[in-house]
């Protein structure tokens, strides 16, 4: 990890730095020393001395957002016109009289490759002294009938085990839901590396503690072991266990990453990048992507203007971004709140995405009055897609099929229906409204080779503009031309914006 350091005096020459911080310090009272090519590649910068305007500016490239620690006497100490730089910035002000401290936590919360996965349902077993029946729900649960109080019992485990580097935090978060008359604990053992029956540690997490990620930071590495056990009478059922580094405070995946979350425990995560604080705001949804994480920080932060990044952690790479009525709402109000802070209106908002990511674009996009949509290679109608599967894509992605089966709403047994009410609000008032919507998709696409015609037909003699390129192949056939047509789409449609807003 790169520490950039800008001060009066060096900290790295009074403390033993951290095995595998670089360490660089820039002195502001010696100006030829903010020169981009000298410091390089910074992964968190601290500021504990008055710095001139100039200075910081020249190594604005430098400084990522979220992670600019500024001392917390600078405060009221830093001039009016270092006010736009620190909101860019999304500076921190920090408690910087135990410096010692504050430099061995660095490497913990500002690292620069983020991870994050899961243990899969279909990794778990039923315990063997469990004897109601069990069945999985596709990928998304395993679910049995418990009937027995008193203490608690093993009802699960994973068969897998998760790998625990004793100097990274893990953040661990499972999935369940059950009825109200069951209750469970989370056990997780942490067997020491080189041992096979070496338990360095053992704990069982309630109910209540398992409202919030668990935090496993221990002194010796190794692997962790995981299951589930019950009590009382009822439902239950497990869904996957995610486990991720943890920042430890710092931020979700990316510093600043948010995490929103539900009653059911399911989640989806943004990351908010100020940019130039100058509208458009470019929201991304990531593609569908079984490593968990955000997508898309560079092609977004090359535009220049702010942005926020959405990903989906749930099923194998994402459910689309369906969610329940209070997760989809926990979304609207986070976008809305960035919008609201920017000073923004919804018209100065362009949605965007590829391949899943298209859809949550789409399906997002039209709850407000957004200035544009940009989407490539487009899945629209899930059912549709559900439907094919049986003969264009055997035994491929079947995570579709978990999708239909979430949609409360779809008919029960007809996967037709899946879309259904999602195309009759387009086809409604307002539907799109004035919105621009941009797409690029391939011709013979696998998934669903009527996305085009499916929102084209829904806009007929509506005021939205739409523009659309095909291109030959199947979904995967020629993603770089999608990928080219996407961001040179995206660079005229905020080129056109700006100058029609410099116009006024």
């Amino acid at each position: 990890m790169r520490v950039l350091q800008i001060g009066r005096d060096d900290w790295s020459a009074t403390m033993t730095l951290p095995a595998g911080v670089t360490w660089t310090f820039a002195d502001v009272g010696e100006s030829w020393g903010f020169d981009p090519a000298l410091i390089g590649r910074t992964d968190v910068t601290i500021l504990d001395a008055p710095c001139a305007p100039a200075e910081l500016q020249a190594i604005d490239s430098l400084i990522s957002p979220h992670a600019l620690l500024v001392d917390d006497r600078l405060e009221t100490a830093l001039a009016d016109e270092h006010r736009r730089f620190l909101v860019r910035k999304a500076a921190r002000f920090r408690d910087m009289a135990g410096r010692e401290e504050l430099v061995a936590q660095l490497s913990r919360q500002y690292f620069a490759r983020p991870f994050g996965q899961k243990l899969e349902i279909r990794s778990a077993e039923v315990a063997p002294f469990h004897r109601s029946g069990a069945r999985y729900e596709g990928n998304s649960y395993l679910a049995t009938d418990i009937e027995h109080d008193g203490d608690f019992r093993q009802l699960m485990m994973w068969k897998e085990n998760i790998l625990y580097e004793n100097h990274r935090a893990l953040e661990l978060w499972p999935e369940y839901v059950k009825d109200d008359g069951c209750e469970i604990e989370f056990v997780v053992q942490l067997i020491q590396s080189g041992t096979s029956d070496v338990i360095a540690f053992h704990r069982s997490y309630s109910e209540a503690e398992l409202a919030e990620p668990i935090l496993i930071s221990h002194e010796s590495s190794g692997y962790l072991s995981c299951s589930v056990f019950a009590r009382g009478r009822g439902q239950v059922k497990v869904g996957p266990v995610h486990y991720r580094h943890s920042r430890e405070g710092a931020g979700h995946f990316l510093p600043g990453g948010r995490r929103i979350v539900d009653s059911r425990r399911e989640e989806l995560f943004t990351y908010f990048h100020p940019g130039d604080l100058t509208p458009p705001l470019n929201i991304y949804f990531a593609g569908y992507r079984p490593a968990e994480g955000f997508e898309g920080y560079f092609m977004m932060a090359g535009l220049g203007h702010p942005f926020l990044l959405i990903t989906d952690p749930r099923l194998e790479g994402g459910r689309f971004y369906l969610a329940s009525d209070e997760l989809e709402g926990r979304l609207h109000e986070v976008i809305r709140e960035h919008i609201d802070a920017l000073g923004f209106r919804e018209e100065d908002v362009i949605f965007s995405g590829l391949s899943m990511g298209s859809f949550g674009a789409l399906y997002h996009g039209s709850q407000f009055r957004s200035h544009a949509i940009i989407a490539g290679k487009p899945i629209i109608d899930l059912g549709y897609v559900a439907e094919r599967g049986r003969l264009v894509r055997p035994k491929e992605f079947l995570t579709i099929f978990d999708i239909v089966n979430f949609w409360s709403k779809a008919d029960p047994g007809s996967a037709d229906a899946f879309t259904r009410e999602l195309i009759d609000r387009w086809r409604g008032d307002p539907g799109f409204g004035d919105t621009k919507i941009l797409m690029s998709y391939m011709q013979q696409d696998d998934y669903d080779d009527a996305a085009y015609y499916t929102l084209l037909e829904s806009q007929t003699g509506k005021p939205t503009t739409v523009i659309a390129r095909g291109y030959q192949g199947r979904h995967n056939d020629d993603s770089a031309s999608i990928v080219t047509w996407f961001v040179n789409q995206y660079r005229r449609v905020i080129d056109e914006y700006v100058e029609a807003r410099d116009g006024e």
